[in-house]
């Protein structure tokens, strides 16, 4: 058995999540979770867990809710009861509500560090970092997304057992529509409009290249901050605001290219989203991508134009479309499975 607690049960997290049900069917998956707010969350999200139970509302309240759950989901359980924090906040909830044991088994899945963050200050990173060793002393294993947060999730004194378990493609997703000389190139961004996915980048960069390119378009597929909203209507972006997931996927076929502009990441999941609908990725220059070959780069807002030029040709797009696939040959479904099988395989046999 498998508990999967998250915090906040949408877009990228509810997305790796199943994936990582689907990729590992051997195991009896059950899902504690809370939802956020403005994210909207289909009822087909649910499909694949044996049970989804919603923790209330409230940092005490949720480490007692999970004290209690666990604790009676072990005693029912015949077997190893393997729970799989996933992000910073339910890694927290989970660690201090429980301790590991070998019926028991603590796993976490950062989805991207608190003190990675670069919206806060460098003390109060210090301070997150800190509680994140702290925290790894009652830690069995580490599900890492990158290689990156892999290297960041090996600890001086404790010794969580460590493995990558790459982000992949999402099944049965939309294919993108190929660009034609007839139509105009629509570049997109998506995510949470605050200050991770940096959209005054994203609208820096839309208003450098439509000022060279006028006839490209520029779309961002989700909702937030009204001061990012106003920034990317003025640079000509079109915002749709929360959609369901099939929705904003479907959105997101109509267009050529995803441009990736976030300041932190564990690994991006719209990246592999965006690859999945066989289109092709500028992602900006950060060190989450460590490691990931992806064809093109930019470092700056003004670099998008001359990314553009080139795609606007047609041949240039479909090879771009090619190395982008390339570039994430190993963010797939059977490495996925390989290491899910390392991560988890280990545990189920703890307790025989």
């Amino acid at each position: 058995m498998v508990v999967h607690v998250a915090e906040s049960f949408a877009s990228g997290t509810a997305s790796a999540i199943a994936d990582f049900v689907r990729n590992y069917p051997d195991a009896e998956h059950h899902l504690v979770y809370s939802l956020r707010a403005e994210a909207v969350v289909a009822p087909t999200e649910f499909d694949g867990f044996t049970s989804a139970i919603e923790m209330p509302a409230g940092t005490v309240a949720r480490i007692r809710f999970l004290r209690d759950r666990l604790r009676s989901m072990e005693h029912a359980a015949d077997g190893v009861v393997i729970v799989h924090a996933h992000s910073s906040k339910a890694g927290g909830y989970v660690r201090m509500a429980v301790r590991r044991s070998r019926r028991r088994p603590l796993l976490y899945t950062p989805h991207c560090y608190a003190f990675e963050r670069q919206d806060v200050s460098w003390p109060v990173r210090q301070a997150f970092r800190a509680l994140e060793w702290v925290l790894s002393f009652n830690t069995t294993a580490v599900g890492a997304c990158s290689p990156r947060e892999a290297r960041l999730s090996r600890w001086a004194a404790s010794s969580p057992r460590v493995v990558t378990v790459p982000n992949v493609q999402p099944p049965d997703l939309p294919k993108a529509e190929p660009s034609g000389q007839n139509r105009r190139l629509r570049v997109v961004g998506n995510g949470r409009l605050g200050p991770q996915k940096d959209p005054e980048f994203f609208a820096r960069a839309f208003a450098a290249a439509v000022a060279s390119h006028p006839d490209i378009e520029g779309v961002w597929i989700g909702g937030g901050e009204n001061q990012y909203i106003d920034m990317l209507h003025e640079a000509g972006v079109e915002v749709t605001g929360w959609l369901p997931r099939q929705e904003a996927l479907d959105i997101m076929a109509t267009c050529d290219l995803y441009l990736h502009t976030a300041l932190w990441e564990g690994f991006p999941i719209s990246i592999m989203e965006a690859a999945g609908m066989g289109m092709p990725v500028v992602s900006r220059r950060r060190p989450y991508l460590a490691g990931v070959d992806m064809p093109v780069i930019i470092d700056a807002p003004e670099d998008l134009t001359a990314a553009v030029g080139e795609l606007l040709d047609v041949k240039r797009l479909d090879r771009a479309r090619r190395d982008t696939v390339a570039a994430l040959s190993r963010n797939s479904d059977s490495h996925q499975a390989e290491a899910l099988e390392q991560l988890y395989g280990p545990l189920v046999g703890a307790s025989r």
